[in-house]
């Protein structure tokens, strides 16, 4: 009969407990035992995954804020996003939706890696054997759509998948070397004053894709094949293309881990790590396979037929070339890799030469329950991968002057220079990369991170007290909420919060904060809350310029918010991007449609205003909200009446012949003509309500701030609906596209036997159906009983349009000099964010 039940777990035993008191041992010379409790079951299981396969996460975060993460029971996949909560304002993670089943055919084999695209359109779906998954996930949240199917792939352990990479986005326009723009840091003025932004360009690395909307996904499996997925750029078949990387005799060749980056040259740098303890690096090439000529044919008519071309660069070992023998029995467990990192070259901030392509190992200690010590340990290895010169022995020299001829020169040498290590009590579970490559990110299974300088491998963001260069939130005090135990984790796309794996398999966010006291609520205070401000403006102008999500620093700052707060954040944020918001001299409205930067700060204002349905909207909130709404009216309708998609039979369809469509934009017109009425309204209830100190028919004599203060108390923004040139530019074109979409509802009207808008029909061959003409009388009533007619309201804007340029002339503010377009960009600026603070 055995002494103790086999399923009982000793790791729940605390030595403590068994005696009922809280003295605890001691050892015969008074020392006390080791207090630390063994790491838990699910942490061994984790480092297990991790020491077995370089591709084992099964969370991953895409660019455009959808959160992918397998199920608990390794077959069933989810996606969710972060949302706002419509009843109060908060934010969250959205419930999680269960997407179809990605390998119907082997519901049995289980998921085992995730990776978006570089897009951030594409899912890459990795089973345990090998098999690739596809997911397009574009037009819709949370819909997925099956691009590439496993199905054809085969069951093969030997082909799992030990490390993958998505090609960098090409740059639209292709143009070789074009940088990727990262904003960093902002430097104090000298006399304490305001921020400074500097801005980091960096290369973006090839190779791309021939089609610059599409990426392909570079895989590396134990079996030593360098595999390429790639969708065609005519078509969304995908093709795939591999080679051999390493040349598999025995089970010590096997590859573990692999890591993949892009090169300066336009190539691939590939490292592998081999269960014989060799760190193997390589140089792949990939050729498209595209015709070599001097026209310049679009790429996307182009078929690819890509071939890789490798060659091996260095080999060493990566456990110090100790032999085992050396290797106390304690760290044998030391000997296993957990992660392997290949980061790019990229440039050093302090302004030394470009840091060189790096290795970064990480090897992870667990002890067994059974063990005496229960300390945990991590060891951070690293190497830089440079080129030196080869030398030529004399001998060949005297040779060769012998045969009075000149040889060549050898060229130069690859090699790993490793470099000084780190080790801390901790198991690190996940390490990633941001800014650009400079900073590595720790995430520990206690829930703890750590910021490490890529060069130097040291702590970074942990001077709190000094504000005068700020990178980063967690430099001026923001941490992670509480730390829970945590087995895997991701950082979001704009390094501010993270998503991570507990011990129950569940999903969490964890958002920043500020525990440290007051955070302050004035630029012109000497503490947290300008280095508070200028880290988000950095933050977010990044994001924007990488195409990035940014949702979760709108959580973030969500707690801190006042209108005085909004205002300094898009100031500073101005300050970075420079936005052009001046359409006072435009007479066509197409560059004004196509200002995304505008659509920026309006949707941040609109977000920060909103705190709930129950209660109203912030005059900033507001009116960003009323303007995002009439931009997305002048899209809608302009769509409809210019885009023509194919049919089925390949004819051309217009969207103003699809009754839908039509009763769709009967409700925009309806929206749109009860705002004008407001518009129309609300300043006729100024005049009446307006206090006698604030004279509104002299200009010469009104107080600006009083009108202003006056606004925000009754949160009536009619005025600045009108007075700002991009909302007159948006007013005017819905007004011109509602007056065409009337002069087509009265000729349907007219035309009933005869008519559809489609040139098809227009010659009366054909009729429209009964409820396409039902859909235009709609519409056509619609104007034809509104308060205020589009022409009226139409001249009102023209007029005001002309008095404004006039006052700019004025002033000397008309023109297009440099200093008057400034001044105008200034003024219209401060209407978007409504006046002022």
């Amino acid at each position: 009969m055995p002494l103790m039940d086999d399923d009982m777990n000793m790791g729940d035993i605390h030595v403590d407990d068994l005696f009922g008191d809280d003295t605890g041992l001691s050892l015969i010379d008074g020392q006390p035992l080791p207090t630390s409790r063994p790491p838990a079951q699910e942490l061994h299981q984790r480092i297990d995954e991790l020491r077995a396969s370089g591709c084992c996460q099964s969370i991953a975060w895409s660019k455009w804020g959808g959160i992918a993460s397998i199920g608990l029971d390794g077959t069933s996949l989810y996606v969710q996003n972060l949302r706002c909560n419509p009843k109060d304002g908060t934010w969250a993670l959205s419930e999680p939706v269960l997407t179809p089943p990605v390998a119907e055919d082997h519901p049995d084999i289980q998921l085992k890696h995730l990776i978006w695209s570089s897009h951030g359109s594409e899912l890459a779906i990795i089973d345990a054997v090998g098999r690739i998954t596809i997911l397009t996930i574009f037009a819709s949240i949370n819909k997925p759509s099956l691009s590439r199917s496993c199905r054809i792939d085969p069951i093969d352990d030997l082909q799992r998948v030990v490390g993958c990479y998505w090609l960098n986005p090409s740059p639209v326009p292709p143009s070789p070397g074009r940088p990727a723009v990262f904003h960093g840091p902002a430097e104090r003025d000298k006399d304490g004053g305001n921020y400074r932004y500097e801005t980091v360009q960096a290369p973006v690395l090839g190779p791309f894709h021939p089609n610059p909307t599409k990426s392909a996904l570079v895989c590396v499996t134990a079996n030593g094949s360098l595999k390429i997925l790639w969708p065609q750029t005519n078509s969304p078949k995908w093709g795939e293309s591999h080679d051999e990387l390493e040349s598999i005799a025995s089970s010590d060749d096997l590859i573990t881990h692999a890591a993949i980056c892009s090169d300066k040259f336009g190539a691939l740098l590939i490292a592998f790590a081999t269960t014989s303890k060799q760190l193997r690096t390589v140089r792949a090439m990939i050729d498209w396979g595209l015709p070599k000529t001097n026209e310049k044919g679009p790429p996307a008519a182009l078929p690819l037929n890509p071939s890789i071309k490798t060659r091996h660069l260095t080999v060493v070992s990566w456990l110090y070339d100790l032999p085992r023998e050396n290797i106390p029995d304690l760290e044998q467990s030391m000997v296993q890799l957990s992660h392997l990192e290949f980061l790019a070259s990229c440039a050093d901030s302090s302004g030394r030469p470009p840091l060189s392509p790096t290795i970064v190992a990480v090897r992870s200690y667990l002890p067994s329950p059974t063990s005496f010590n229960q300390e945990v340990r991590t060891t951070v290895d690293k190497w830089e991968l440079r080129e030196r010169q080869q030398g030529i022995h004399p001998a060949f020299e005297q040779l060769s002057s012998r045969r009075n001829s000149v040889g060549s020169q050898p060229g130069h040498m690859p090699y790993l220079k490793k470099t000084e290590s780190f080790s801390t009590n901790k198991v690190a579970v996940s390490l990633q990369v941001m800014n650009l490559g400079r900073v590595l990110f720790f995430v520990y299974s206690d829930g703890s991170v750590e910021y490490r300088d890529r060069a130097t491998l040291a702590e970074t963001f942990l001077d709190h007290d000094n504000l005068d260069k700020v990178w980063h939130l967690s430099q001026i005090g923001f941490t992670y909420s509480e730390d829970e135990p945590c087995l895997q984790a991701i950082l979001s796309p704009t390094h501010s919060s993270v998503a991570q794996i507990g011990n129950d398999g569940k999903v969490k966010w964890r958002q920043l904060d500020y525990r440290l006291g007051d955070i302050g609520s004035s630029l012109e205070e000497r503490n947290v809350y300008p280095a508070f401000v200028a880290a988000l403006a950095l933050s977010c102008s990044t994001a924007v310029m990488l195409g990035n999500n940014f949702d979760d620093l709108l959580a973030t700052v969500n707690k801190y918010v006042t209108p005085t707060f909004t205002y300094d954040w898009l100031v500073q944020l101005r300050f970075i991007l420079k936005p052009g918001v001046d359409y006072s001299e435009e007479a066509h409205y197409d560059l004004l449609i196509r200002n995304t930067t505008i659509q920026l700060f309006l949707g941040i204002q609109q977000s920060l205003g909103f705190r709930g349905e129950g209660w109203a909207r912030t005059f900033a909130g507001k009116y960003s909200w009323i303007v995002l709404q009439l931009r997305h009216i002048v899209v809608y309708v302009t769509m409809a009446a210019n885009v023509k998609p194919k049919g089925p039979g390949g004819e051309s369809l217009t969207p103003l012949d699809d009754p839908e469509i039509i009763v769709s934009l009967a409700g925009s017109v309806h929206w749109v003509l009860d705002l004008m009425a407001w518009i129309i309204d609300a300043l006729f209830e100024i005049k009446k309500d307006i206090p006698s100190s604030v004279n509104v028919t002299d200009a010469s004599s009104i107080s600006l701030p009083d009108l202003l203060k006056y606004l925000k108390a009754k949160n009536n923004i009619s005025l600045h609906l009108l007075l700002s040139s991009p909302n007159r530019g948006f007013l005017t074109a819905i007004c011109r596209r509602i007056q065409h979409l009337d002069y087509i509802a009265r000729k349907a009207i007219i035309h009933t036997s005869g008519f559809a808008p489609n040139q098809n029909t227009q010659n009366g061959n054909s009729s429209a159906p009964p409820a396409l003409i039902n859909a235009y009388i709609g519409i056509a009533t619609l104007l034809n009983n509104t308060l205020i007619k589009i022409k009226t309201f139409e001249t009102l804007l023209l007029s005001l349009g002309t008095s404004i340029k006039s006052a700019y002339g004025a002033h000397n503010m008309s023109g297009s000099s440099s200093n008057a377009k400034e001044a105008r960009n200034n003024i219209e600026f401060q209407m978007i964010l409504g006046g002022g603070k």
